[in-house]
């Protein structure tokens, strides 16, 4: 079952990827007709029609499945992904996500007005449980031990004198920063995914 997504990521690059589907769909399209024509369908009838028709469909399915032909954006992304994934060591076999916990994509030093700056589009992309699975759970555990300490800090420094509490100190607020940038946020990984799709990594 896909999982979609909603990421922020930034506008020309978000372009830049339709542009890249476009190319590679257009680039299939080609890719049939050609296939078509050196099976002859147009000299086919009944059944060596459709055999010749199911293994240019088979082959172009594998195509899509291996990475050669990236028509959608779940496509184009796929490798990258699968890559930074396996990059992060995220590519394995995780515990689920306790029931009730926050949700891995929404974890404190997300993409908020500070680590936003520019990030206006909004990508739209449906995941296959093969990547779901590992970038949620991935995130979930390899960011709990930040999250905690982020927890514990607000514990003591809360929101301030208007509740009765002290103000963070200098020495605090460099400890806070420094917490929450150990945090990853989902959409950072598929952020970075995105970028070396196109850069061609």
């Amino acid at each position: 079952m896909p999982h979609t997504m909603v990421i922020a990521v930034p506008p020309d690059e978000l372009t830049r990827l339709d542009a890249l589907v476009q190319e590679q769909q257009t680039a299939e399209t080609r890719w049939q007709a050609s296939a078509e024509q050196d099976a002859g369908v147009l000299r086919l009838r009944g059944p060596e029609l459709r055999a010749a028709r199911a293994r240019i469909r088979a082959e172009r399915d594998r195509l899509r499945e291996n990475g050669t032909h990236r028509v959608s954006r779940l496509r184009a992304l796929a490798p990258a992904l699968r890559a930074e994934l396996d990059h992060r060591g995220l590519l394995r076999d995780w515990d689920p996500i306790p029931e009730g916990a926050q949700r891995a994509g929404q974890t404190l030093g997300g993409a908020g007005p500070n680590r936003g700056t520019g990030l206006t589009a909004r990508l739209v992309i449906s995941l296959t449980e093969a990547l779901w699975t590992p970038l949620h759970r991935g995130v979930y555990w390899t960011n709990q031990p930040h999250v905690q300490a982020l927890e514990l800090w607000k514990d003591r420094w809360g929101p301030g004198p208007a509740a009765g509490r002290p103000a963070a100190t200098p020495d605090a607020l460099t400890e806070r920063e420094r917490i929450t940038a150990h945090i990853t946020t989902t959409g950072d990984i598929i952020r970075t995914a995105l970028t070396h799709t196109l850069n061609g990594h």
